[in-house]
């Protein structure tokens, strides 16, 4: 396949627009991730206080993200998103300015993180909703794979230029950047033209769609399976990053390596985008979940002490390896869960992240102390690849094919 025809999703109209949307904010998102830290420092100079702001952001998106769901198979879905966009580039902007002006406290940055989250709570599920309705059924694998290249190149240039922006000024200008990129990416999905659904009859009583979604995640073997050890092994391998950078200050030369390690797996991600952009495995979930395996290994490798050159050859393989995941994940998602349930089952999978991703972060290092760096690392990635096996061993897994010809032009 040429590139032009890898890339034949941006051809779309509507699929350009959103990926132009997501790849704006995901950079302000880049940039904020660095800025918030050092404006939370800026006024308090406390770590214990930083984790306060974002586990605000990070609760409040938990709380939200199931009802989020509901909400975003009612509505129409690029307009959940505007309305999400809009909260958050509100919330930006009044902390940036707050931060600018000198008039910025530990509360009020903590209630303004808890208001983005709760925007937050909906991106997820509209999104997956979304990506199906504006791409062709046959470029949806590649444009969930342009999507995820997109946020690997930008995971890694956004807290870079946020750095800068720290450094040479004050965080509040980068979460001002953030806020302007929220504004861009909501005009642009305003710009979408999506024939109305012909899915959605008469809503049912909220809770009612709740539970009819409920029922939808654990109708099928695959879907529950998948997110529930998926979650688990998140969870476990959240110490990773609490952990990793221990080991690399203690035994690997300090932060320099630690940026090598991390640095490599940012340059995987990208190729493993590139690479998703041409793989057409007969049985993508399996595929998918085989290329998850190194991300386990990881946190494996590292608690075992392994060179650093081995390690960073790991870690590039994870990031390769997860951003395949990804890709395959949500195009079977997207092609497997009906379109009126859709953002309701998504919903159960932003959750895990939400909650097993920093609950495990938080639980890392008491862990640690009671048990020694080296075995909870060792422990974490052990249990993270019997999850991966678990989903593996699933005969549903096995059983999703790729759709033919005549199945994409009935989708």
């Amino acid at each position: 396949m040429t590139l032009r025809g890898r890339l034949g999703a941006l051809a779309e109209g509507n699929f350009r627009l959103v990926f132009t949307s997501t790849t704006i904010s995901a950079f302000g998102d880049g940039v904020s991730t660095v800025a918030l830290v050092f404006a939370v420092l800026q006024v308090t100079g406390s770590p214990t206080l930083v984790g306060v702001v974002i586990a605000s952001r990070q609760g409040a998106a938990a709380l939200i993200t199931v009802a989020a769901g509901v909400w975003a198979d009612r509505l129409p879905r690029h307009l959940v998103l505007v309305a999400a966009a809009a909260v958050q580039g509100i919330a930006q902007a009044v902390a940036g300015t707050l931060v600018l002006s000198g008039h910025a406290t530990v509360a009020l940055l903590a209630v303004l993180a808890l208001v983005y989250g709760l925007a937050d709570g909906f991106v997820i599920p509209a999104s997956q909703g979304l990506i199906p309705l504006v791409v062709s059924a046959v470029r949806l694998q590649q444009a969930n794979a342009l999507l995820g290249l997109s946020r690997s190149i930008l995971g890694v240039g956004g807290p870079a230029i946020g750095g800068v922006l720290v450094a040479l000024g004050s965080p509040g200008a980068g979460l001002l950047v953030d806020s302007a990129s929220f504004v861009a990416a909501a005009l642009l999905l305003l710009r979408l033209s999506i024939a109305p659904r012909d899915d959605v009859a008469q809503p049912e009583p909220f809770l009612s769609e709740l539970r009819a979604g409920w029922n939808e995640f654990r109708r099928q073997t695959w879907i529950w399976t998948t997110i529930v050890f998926f979650g688990i092994g998140n969870f476990a391998g959240a110490s990773y990053f609490v952990l990793g950078p221990i080991v690399a200050k203690r035994h690997l030369g300090g932060g320099f390596a630690w940026g090598l390690i991390v640095s490599a797996f940012g340059a995987g991600a990208i190729l493993g985008g590139l690479a998703a952009l041409r793989l057409r495995p007969r049985r993508p979930l399996l595929a998918s979940c085989l290329a998850a395996i190194p991300y386990g290994l990881q946190t494996l490798a590292i608690g075992l002490r392994l060179p650093l050159p081995a390690l960073i050859a790991v870690s590039a393989t994870a990031g390769l390896g997860i951003a395949i995941h990804l890709a395959l994940w949500f195009t079977v998602f997207q092609q497997q869960v009906p379109e009126s349930a859709r953002s309701r089952v998504s919903s159960y999978d932003a959750l895990g992240s939400f909650v097993l991703i920093p609950l495990g972060s938080a639980l890392a290092g008491p862990v640690a102390s009671l048990i020694g760096i080296s075995v909870t690392l060792i422990g974490s990635g052990l249990v993270s690849l019997a999850c991966i096996a678990v989903v593996i061993a699933q005969p549903s897994v096995w059983a999703i094919a790729s759709p033919t010809a005549d199945d994409l032009a009935l989708m």
